[in-house]
């Protein structure tokens, strides 16, 4: 099963006030048949990494899932397990009204060779 990981991403706060609040997560299936997604939040405090969300779906074929995460810490990452190569996933940051910004915009794609 390929894995996406957005990596570790910094969300420091300037002047108490924290510019990434939400993660928007688009998640599109490109195969002819249903697949399987996992969803796995982590939160970096100092040198431990600890798990805020776990989410298990599945998505039809030619269909596509929109999920918003809480990212109220200094350093988080995202993990997507995926059952098929045809699976994208885009990332966005929102600020706490919502509107989208560009610190955390990444668009991971299965197909890519991850090994």
């Amino acid at each position: 099963m390929p894995y996406l990981t957005t990596g570790l991403l910094a969300n420091t706060s300037v002047e108490g006030i924290r510019l990434n609040s939400i993660l928007s997560v688009n998640i599109s299936n490109d195969d002819t048949s249903t697949v399987a997604i996992q969803i796995e939040g982590f939160f970096q405090n100092g040198t431990t990494k600890a798990k805020y969300v776990e989410e298990f779906f599945t998505l039809t074929a030619g269909t596509l899932a929109l999920r918003n995460y809480y990212v109220p810490f200094n350093a988080f990452e995202f993990v997507f397990f995926v059952s098929s190569q045809a699976v994208e996933v885009s990332v966005w940051s929102k600020d706490v009204s919502g509107n989208l910004i560009s610190t955390h915009l990444v668009e991971i794609e299965a197909s890519v060779d991850l090994l």
